[in-house]
């Protein structure tokens, strides 16, 4: 029961919620113990209600889960965990969420109940809308770092939630892409909304969103007012990773064609490993040694 109910929760993807963090991270104010406190636990409040948004969406989507090739093994699809205490799970982690979140402060805590809401709406229509179910998977990660913004009481720049928004944007058409490849190679229908997208259209629109995402974090590095926030120039230096992570993701995707999660390719890719950890190294020391 205990390793049915960690596949429910999905801890892996707790990844994603490292964007609460960012906010502190680029603001320099990483070393503030009280900051970083409260950011903490806007990170748990997060890992908590995205959990209980996969609990829910696994409800919603059991039906269709058992004739996927990989989603079949679902506890709820499989039958191994029952919808009823499938719901009760949902309600104990998403109230857990709340309560943590208005902990924090208030405003952590309308950042919170607007991802649950933003995902029961996505489990329930918008999942099968084309673009839009895209776009809701992309307003989750700026919902992300929000949080950690309001946390710890740090202004976002317009540079950091339009990088957020498109890199988010390119992930999702990821997602979407393995979707339509199962669909036109192997003849399995994944998700409603595939039917909406091919790979030509998929494929143009990463390589436009690689671009803009590109030109959008080089010219946050070169905005005054970031170089002025963290009191160095030299930030653009660290554009050179995220070119090397751009190309490698789109190696991944059109060169060796893989299907994996975005998240897990993260967590699998040595190369990729080895970028993230370049970029963060060298954005450490530019903001806090240099």
């Amino acid at each position: 029961m205990t390793n049915q109910l960690i596949r429910l929760l999905r801890p892996r993807h707790y990844l994603k919620n490292l964007f609460v963090f960012l906010p502190l991270f680029f603001s320099g104010e990483f070393h503030q113990t009280s900051l970083l406190a409260g950011t903490a636990l806007a990170f748990v409040s997060f890992c908590l209600i995205s959990s209980s948004v996969y609990v829910f969406n696994d409800i919603m989507d059991r039906n269709d889960d058992r004739n996927h090739p990989v989603n079949k093994n679902r506890p709820i699809a499989a039958g191994r965990i029952r919808v009823p205490v499938a719901y009760i799970i949902d309600i104990f982690l998403t109230a857990a969420a709340f309560l943590i979140a208005y902990f924090v402060n208030i405003h952590v805590f309308y950042v919170i109940l607007g991802y649950k809401l933003l995902n029961i709406a996505y489990s329930t229509g918008i999942k099968n809308i084309p673009i839009f179910d895209m776009m809701v998977i992309a307003v989750g990660f700026v919902l992300r770092l929000y949080a950690g913004s309001e946390a710890a009481g740090i202004y976002l720049t317009e540079w950091i939630i339009i990088m957020t928004f498109l890199l988010s944007m390119l992930i999702a058409i990821g997602k979407r892409r393995n979707d339509v490849v199962y669909l036109e190679k192997e003849g399995i229908l994944l998700r409603s909304s595939a039917r909406n997208y091919n790979l030509k259209y998929l494929n143009f629109s990463m390589i436009i969103l690689s671009s803009v995402v590109l030109v959008a974090y080089i010219m946050y590095t070169l905005d005054p007012v970031t170089i002025s926030r963290v009191d160095n120039d030299n930030l653009y230096i660290t554009s050179f990773w995220v070119i090397a992570g751009i190309l490698r993701y789109l190696q991944l995707i059109f060169v060796t064609e893989s299907t994996q999660n975005p998240v897990m390719l993260l967590i699998t890719d040595h190369p990729l490993k080895i970028i993230i950890a370049g970029w963060l190294i060298s954005f450490l020391l530019f903001i806090y040694v240099i």
